[in-house]
């Protein structure tokens, strides 16, 4: 059986990309550009223009390997809201966060609901150091797991103060 991220949670890491339709550069010392809910690459043209339907299409596509990794590890214990929790951890961190030596990996894999509602608040340093806006997208990541509806998530997510 192949799973894959519902509309609920495509919305949810939609919201937390946000929405450009005009191909930028994020940083000075980018190397590509960025256009759509975070597409980046060097398919990027610096004319480049997208409509909010032609991004959500492209944002489906670059998640497909998240999806597919999750499809692969993730146990059938979790329900929809905690599969698209962790496709969304999968494409916002990378692989690296559901390793399988790591205690997250472990907590997928096994279907530890209680253990990953613990982990996925953890997932919010940039370089080392805990960031506020990556803790928020944590925090909403969180609620979308535990069942809320993305607008839910996404309002519980940027409702927090402080780390």
């Amino acid at each position: 059986m192949s799973r894959n991220i519902s509309d609920n949670g495509l919305k949810f890491t939609a919201a937390w990309e946000t929405f450009a339709s005009k191909a930028y550069r994020a940083t000075k010392d980018e190397k590509y550009l960025t256009i759509g809910f975070g597409h980046y690459g060097s398919d990027v043209k610096p004319t480049d223009t997208m409509t909010e339907a032609e991004a959500y299409l492209l944002l489906k596509k670059d998640m497909a390997e998240a999806v597919k990794l999750a499809d692969s590890i993730a146990s059938l214990k979790f329900n929809q809201a905690q599969f698209d929790a962790i496709c969304d951890l999968i494409f916002n961190v990378g692989p690296k966060a559901v390793a399988a030596g790591t205690g997250t990996g472990q907590a997928v894999r096994a279907g530890d609901v209680k253990t990953l509602e613990s982990k996925l608040p953890q997932f919010r340093n940039q370089a080392g150091k805990p960031v506020l806006g990556i803790y928020r997208r944590a925090m909403g990541r969180l609620a979308l797991f535990q069942g809320k509806s993305w607008e839910e998530a996404e309002k519980y997510g940027r409702g927090i103060k402080s780390l």
